[in-house]
C-alpha cells in the first residue's frame, strides 16, 4: 500500500492477501448444494458445488474421493466437510472437502446400499437363504401393522372374505418415525413365537422413501429373517421396494395380495375336498373289483393245480403197484420160498404207500375245499351261474333276460339278468 496525496492506494496483490487473511480463520464448516461438472485433475478431483443462488469451485483429493461408500453423481445433493480456500493469486475463493456424503434421498439410499451390501456378505439376502414355504391353511396368523393404517382394514376384510373362520393375531406398532424399527421388531418377533402362528405378515400402505424406512432398517430387517416362521412382507404399493422384501420369505405388492397368499379361499377349498371324495370312492371301488377279480383267478387257477396234483398221484401210486406186482411175479417164480415172505412185505409197503397217497390226496382235497369257491361263498361272498352251471365271469357271459343261479353261502338264489344301467352300458 502506498500514500498518493491525499489517497491510500492498495495493490491488488495488497487487496488479495488481506482477502486471504481474513479466510484463514474460517473453521470447516459443512454445507448442502448439487455437484456439478465432475472432473479429474491431477492428484484431486474438481467439481462446483451450486445451490439456487451460487456455485463455488470445489476439490477433494482423488484417493478420499475414489474410496467414498457411495460416489455422487452430475447433479446428485451432497453434505460436504470442508474449508473455505482463498487463492491470492488468482483472486478465487475455493472450497477444500475432506468428507462427502449423499444429502436427502441419497443418503437414505447411499444407506440402504451400505446395508443391502451388509446383508448380502453374510449370506442373509432370501435369494441366498433359500425362501420358506407359506403353508397353505396356517392354523393362524400373525399380523404386524398399524393399528389405524389401511393396510390392517384392507387385509383383515380380504382374508375373513376368503376364509370367515381365519384365525388372526395382531400386533399394533408405528409404521414410521423414529421409533418404528424397533417397535415393528419387536412385534415380528412376538407374534412369530406366538401359539399356533405359523405364518406372519408385515404390511403397510405406500409412502415417501422416507415414510418406508424403518422397513429399510437392520433390526427389522433381522427379527424377519430371525423369525421362526415365514414372513410375508407387503410394503407399501406396486413399485415400492425395502430391504424387508429382500429377507421375507416371500414378498407381495399389497395388503390385499399378502391376504390372497396367506389365507386359502374356502369356497375353492371345499370344491378340492369334493372331487378329492369322488377320486378316493372310484379308487376304493375299483381297487375292491380288482381284487376281487384276482382272488377268483387265483382260486381257479389253485383248484386246477390241486386237480392236477391228485391227478399225479393216482397215477404213481397206479404205477408203483404194476411195479410191485411184476416184482412179485418175478420173486414167485425165481423163489417159491420166498413168496409168503415177499408177499407180505409187499403187502405192507404197498399199504404204507396207499396210506401216504391216500393222506396226500386228502389234503389237496381239503385245501382245494378251502380255496375253492364255495368256501369263497361261505365268507359271505355269491358265485353267479347261469342254469347250465357255468359261472358268470363277465356281464357278456349274461345277456339280458338270462336266468341265473346265485349262490349264497346259505342256499341258491334265482334271478333273472335284467337290462345294463350302469353309465358305460348307456
Amino acid at each position: 500500500m502506498k500514500q498518493v496525496g491525499s489517497r491510500r492506494v492498495w495493490s491488488l496483490g495488497d487487496v488479495s492477501r488481506a482477502i486471504a487473511v481474513r479466510f484463514e480463520g474460517i473453521d470447516q464448516v459443512w454445507v448442502e448444494a448439487d455437484v456439478r461438472g465432475i472432473r479429474a485433475g491431477g492428484s484431486r478431483i474438481w467439481f462446483s458445488l451450486v445451490d439456487d443462488t451460487l456455485s463455488i469451485d470445489a476439490s477433494m483429493k482423488s484417493v478420499v474421493f475414489d474410496r467414498l461408500a457411495s460416489a455422487p453423481e452430475e447433479g446428485a445433493r451432497v453434505h460436504a466437510l470442508g474449508m473455505v480456500e482463498y487463492s491470492p493469486r488468482q483472486s478465487r475463493i475455493g472450497f477444500r472437502v475432506a468428507r462427502l456424503e449423499p444429502a436427502g434421498e441419497g443418503l437414505l439410499l447411499a444407506r440402504i446400499a451400505a446395508l443391502r451390501a451388509r446383508l448380502h456378505s453374510e449370506g442373509l439376502l432370501i435369494t441366498q437363504r433359500g425362501a420358506r414355504a407359506v403353508p397353505r391353511l396356517p392354523v393362524r396368523i400373525g399380523l404386524v401393522t398399524s393399528r389405524d393404517g389401511q393396510a390392517r382394514h384392507d387385509f383383515l376384510v380380504n382374508a375373513v372374505a376368503r376364509f370367515p373362520d381365519v384365525d388372526v393375531l395382531v400386533a399394533h406398532t408405528p409404521v414410521q418415525g423414529d421409533s418404528a424399527a424397533a417397535s415393528i421388531a419387536a412385534a415380528v418377533a412376538a407374534v412369530g413365537s406366538a401359539d399356533d402362528v405359523q405364518v406372519v405378515v408385515v404390511t403397510r400402505g405406500g409412502g415417501s422413501l422416507e415414510d418406508l424406512m424403518a422397513f429399510n432398517s437392520e433390526v427389522v430387517c433381522r427379527a424377519v429373517i430371525e423369525c421362526p416362521v415365514p414372513v410375508v412382507s407387503a410394503i407399501g404399493h406396486e413399485g415400492d421396494r425395502s430391504l424387508c422384501d429382500e429377507v421375507a420369505d416371500l414378498r407381495v405388492s399389497t395388503p390385499t395380495a399378502a391376504a390372497m397368499a396367506v389365507v386359502p379361499d374356502r369356497a375353492a377349498l371345499d370344491a378340492d375336498l369334493v372331487r378329492a371324495e369322488d377320486v378316493i370312492s372310484s379308487a376304493m371301488a375299483r381297487a375292491a373289483r380288482e381284487a376281487t377279480a384276482r382272488l377268483d383267478a387265483a382260486g381257479a387257477r389253485l383248484g386246477r393245480a390241486l386237480g392236477a396234483l391228485g391227478r399225479d398221484a393216482h397215477r404213481r401210486l397206479a404205477a408203483v403197484d404194476a411195479r410191485s406186482r411184476r416184482a412179485l411175479e418175478v420173486r414167485v417164480a425165481a423163489s417159491p420160498a420166498r413168496v409168503d415172505a415177499a408177499e407180505r412185505e409187499l403187502g405192507r409197503v404197498i399199504q404204507v404207500r396207499l396210506e401216504r397217497a391216500e393222506a396226500r390226496v386228502t389234503r389237496s382235497d381239503e385245501l382245494l375245499h378251502l380255496l375253492g369257491p364255495e368256501r369263497t361263498v361261505q365268507r359271505g361272498y355269491a358265485i353267479v351261474r347261469r342254469e347250465d352251471g357255468a359261472v358268470v365271469a363277465d356281464r357278456a357271459a349274461a345277456p339280458a333276460g338270462t336266468r341265473l343261479r346265485i349262490g349264497l353261502r346259505d342256499g341258491e338264489l334265482p334271478a333273472v339278468a335284467g337290462a345294463d344301467t350302469s353309465e358305460e352300458g348307456r
